[in-house]
């Protein structure tokens, strides 16, 4: 008896071997048939079977071990166990790939605390409520305390009313709406740009306009900090990339005079560095984009809403608006989502047909535009609010530092406090938890191993016992854990 699984191997044998051998009638090519006495294929016979076998079953034939097969069956077995060793082979690669794909948690599982993707139950406000548990918040972004308004949802009920959950479609197509465009205009004269073009979120915003402005011909001179969404976006270019020290301006000048043969040289910089607090000197970053004849890229994403007397973000700080091209965030001190361009009218008008990330992605819900507009209206007055939190920053950041943290050169808001190693990291935000304070961790990647951290943002929700509160847990932290 023949093994029913060797069957449909057999048929399709047998049929390679009449058209190479001498016997045509493919029904007396039996099992026990043997090549050469039998079907009479000769040596040359057999690599012209080795080749078209191999075509057949998508597999490799050693010609030494095929030398020793003498009949159908051995062909028929042959062939049966390299099919097994194949499909062995691919099992063995899926499950490597599987295996490839690990994220190693061991050292909040040994800590029995992961910070990550904890599920949050409430709104934002003075008090976040986490899996349970009321915390005082120092990990969003909601500068100013305007993601739960009552104005901006009043506005963004008003557009659902009108235009439903969701235009349903990419910009080009049908998903930009007379508020959308209204929007991105009101982000261009807030931002005194020429025009503006708006985003599901700042990472779209950043990753793919180098893949479309940048050429094998460029130079992209970006400072080493800036964030992922830049540097991913700089990966995804043919343009040459270079990156400086942190805001080493000297470099950077030293760069751009050794790179004058380039098409363009981009300089590329944040407003305020989202895990560091200081912001960029734009002032100098300008003068030598002038002097070099540079494009200056700015990422505001934590600066706008947050810096200068009308919240115009760094630009207003240093009052420099002649920026080529302005990238920024509608989820942060906005308190809305998405994110967005801002710059010269050519330059956004070639975005909104060739920019891959803005015309395949589903536009921006209205009522998301809605919130922006009205949050805009209200920004520029809550210069008062941008006081509160810069105060309660400088009241945290003055007694941790009495403490002896190791914190971050902050000029903003925001700050971080750098620890020894992740493990530490996680130790004490898993403290700052279970007494009630909510903080976020980085850890490498996302910032430089040897500087794990734990950013914090006070926010316009918090009260000043709030801050109190935080600097007594920070107290009591530091004598038992550091």
């Amino acid at each position: 008896m023949v093994k029913s699984n060797i069957l449909p191997i057999f048929y399709r044998v047998r049929k390679i071997l009449a058209e190479v051998g001498q016997e045509k009638n493919i029904e007396k090519i039996k099992m026990e048939a043997r090549l050469n006495e039998d079907l009479g294929i000769d040596s040359f016979g057999a690599i012209e079977a080795i080749f078209k076998l191999e075509d057949e079953f998508e597999i490799t034939i050693s010609e030494r071990n095929f030398s020793s097969i003498k009949t159908v069956k051995d062909v028929v077995d042959y062939i049966e166990s390299v099919i097994e060793r194949k499909a062995l082979r691919k099992e063995e690669e899926s499950k490597e790939f599987y295996d490839s794909l690990y994220i190693d948690k061991s050292e909040a599982e040994e800590i029995k605390f992961n910070p990550y993707y904890k599920l949050v139950q409430s709104g934002l406000g003075r008090k976040i409520l986490i899996e349970g548990r009321e915390l005082i918040s120092l990990g969003s972004n909601d500068y100013l305390g305007l993601a739960n308004s009552k104005k901006l949802k009043e506005k963004a009920k008003e557009a659902i009313d009108k235009y439903g959950i969701s235009m349903c479609g990419t910009p080009i197509v049908i998903g930009q709406s007379d508020i959308n465009r209204k929007l991105e205009l009101k982000i261009a004269e807030f931002l005194k740009q020429e025009d503006a073009i708006l985003f599901p979120s700042g990472f779209q915003a950043n990753i793919e306009i180098f893949n479309v402005l940048a050429t094998s011909q460029d130079l992209i001179i970006a400072d080493k900090s800036i964030h992922s969404s830049l540097i991913q976006g700089i990966a995804l270019s043919k343009a040459k990339p270079k990156f400086f020290p942190h805001n080493d301006v000297l470099t950077l000048e030293k760069i751009l005079k050794g790179s004058q043969g380039y098409r363009i040289r981009f300089i590329v910089v944040e407003g305020v560095y989202s895990t560091e607090g200081d912001t960029s000197p734009l002032d100098v970053i300008v003068d030598l984009s002038r002097k070099y004849n540079a494009f200056v890229i700015l990422d505001d994403a934590h600066g706008i809403g947050v810096l200068g007397k009308e919240g115009r973000g760094v630009m207003e700080r240093f009052n420099i608006f002649d920026v080529d091209l302005v990238s920024g965030s509608l989820g942060k001190a906005l308190g809305c989502f998405g994110g967005f361009l801002a710059g010269k009218k050519k330059i956004i008008d070639y975005f909104r047909y060739k920019l891959p990330s803005y015309i395949y992605s589903t536009a921006l819900p209205p009522s998301i535009a809605a919130a922006c507009l009205a949050s805009l209206d209200i920004v520029k007055d809550l210069n008062q609010a941008r006081q509160i939190i810069l105060r309660y920053k400088e009241k945290l950041y003055e007694n941790l530092k009495k403490m002896k943290y190791n914190l971050t050169r902050s000029t903003t808001p925001l700050f971080s406090i750098i620890f020894e190693s992740n493990k530490k990291t996680l130790q004490i935000t898993k403290a700052l938890f279970e007494r009630g304070i909510y903080v976020t961790p980085f850890l490498p990647p996302s910032v430089p191993k040897e500087f794990p951290r734990i950013r914090l943002i006070p926010t316009a929700n918090l009260q000043e016992e709030d801050i109190e509160q935080v600097i007594e847990v920070f107290r009591e932290i530091k004598i038992k854990y550091l």
